[in-house]
């Protein structure tokens, strides 16, 4: 029979639910309704659409559970903020691992890669001022850090400053999408980043090195991430780059000649 050929035996209809959902969320996407507005109540948008109440109610519910809208008891519903950062800092713990790792450095040296050679051709001096701003903060933090590492909150303080630096350089390409999709990801790049300062200090304390400012004993620093950046050196910064993301083991971070038993190279 000719039927036997098609793909698809049935034809599923959209409940109305759906539709109603649908048709708020659309209206969002328009910002006929912006952030913060309070949307009509219940009684309003079943009139509209021309539903009973509790379709809009589950229609409303749906998108709440979408993070699109919030409901206020006794207030009725508002547009939220809309993020999907917090799926992604869920997601965060299948990334602890070798293998997650790797992966987040790809992401990051793909995306850090492109934003640097962007700033490298178009960047303003405001934007080399922020980057500049940042760098400062990070080696103030770091020096903090190196003196008591085993002190978590100033791991924490270094690991946000290394993701704000790191943050700059993608917000010099003035590329809004690039920004979203590396804020997005902000707690898988913080982890990886929390991952390596804490390994390579400990490493060095190990190797019986001077923790001081790391930036001032090793070629793969955040001070020639910068430099190369104002210098307009594209090959230095991915060379520089890929040391501090760990794809290229780095002298004084990752191995110290005689000092760690090659086995211990990579994180």
């Amino acid at each position: 029979m000719a039927l036997q050929k098609l793909r698809s035996p049935k034809i599923r209809r959209l409940s109305v639910v759906d539709q109603v959902s649908d048709s708020i969320k659309q209206s969002l996407l328009d910002q006929v309704w912006k952030e913060g507005d309070k949307l009509p109540s219940e009684g309003e948008l079943a009139e509209y659409y021309g539903v009973n109440r509790l379709s809009v109610r589950m229609a409303l519910q749906k998108l709440s559970t979408l993070g699109l809208i919030e409901t206020r008891v006794g207030e009725g519903s508002f547009v939220a903020h809309f993020s999907v950062q917090p799926i992604f800092s869920e997601l965060a713990p299948l990334y602890d691992n070798k293998e997650g790792r790797r992966d987040v450095e790809q992401l990051r040296n793909l995306l850090e890669g492109e934003c640097t050679n962007i700033a490298i051709i178009s960047s303003t001096e405001e934007d080399r001022q922020k980057l500049k701003d940042r760098l400062d903060e990070y080696n103030r933090l770091e020096a903090i850090y190196n003196d008591d590492i085993e002190n978590q909150q100033k791991l924490h303080d270094v690991v946000q400053a290394d993701f704000a630096f790191h943050y700059e350089i993608i917000c010099m390409s003035h590329n809004k999408l690039y920004m979203d999709i590396y804020m997005m990801v902000q707690q898988l790049i913080s982890s990886h980043i929390r991952h390596l300062i804490y390994t390579r200090v400990h490493r060095r304390k190990a190797a019986g090195l001077s923790l001081g400012s790391v930036d001032t004993m090793t070629e793969a620093s955040h001070e020639a991430i910068y430099q190369s950046i104002i210098n307009g050196d594209v090959e230095a910064a991915r060379s520089v780059r890929e040391q501090i993301l760990g794809i290229v083991p780095a002298h004084g971070l990752d191995y110290f000649e005689d000092y760690v038993d090659p086995k211990d190279i990579h994180p």
